[in-house]
């Protein structure tokens, strides 16, 4: 299966795994700073790989300018419930393969 979106796999897997981090130490803890940008772009991978899913194209400005200026807190643990639906969107790697 050559279009499946592995780049796109591996890094919402990251973001899995860093947020879950974050939240293991402070279930409140806010994702800030360089690190929107940076969830973002992750989150963009993935809209460019799944345009046409329902799940990724509702989160399609989660992280806009706006957001960022209006000073809203982003929870890592509201991130965190995007990112596994993002997950379950793109499903499991085929077998056998090739990044």
């Amino acid at each position: 299966m050559t279009d499946y979106p592995y780049d796109a796999k591996r890094r919402i897997e990251a973001l899995i795994s860093s947020l879950r981090t974050l939240i293991a130490r402070d279930p409140e803890q806010e994702v800030q700073g360089i690190a929107l940008p940076v969830l973002d772009a992750a989150i963009g991978s993935i809209k460019a790989a799944l345009p046409d899913d329902p799940v990724v194209a509702a989160v399609a400005d989660l992280i806009s300018a706006d957001l960022i200026g209006s000073g809203e807190p982003v929870r890592a643990a509201d991130m965190l419930v995007v990112a596994e639906q993002l997950d379950a969107a793109i499903g499991p790697e085929p077998p056998g393969g090739f990044a």
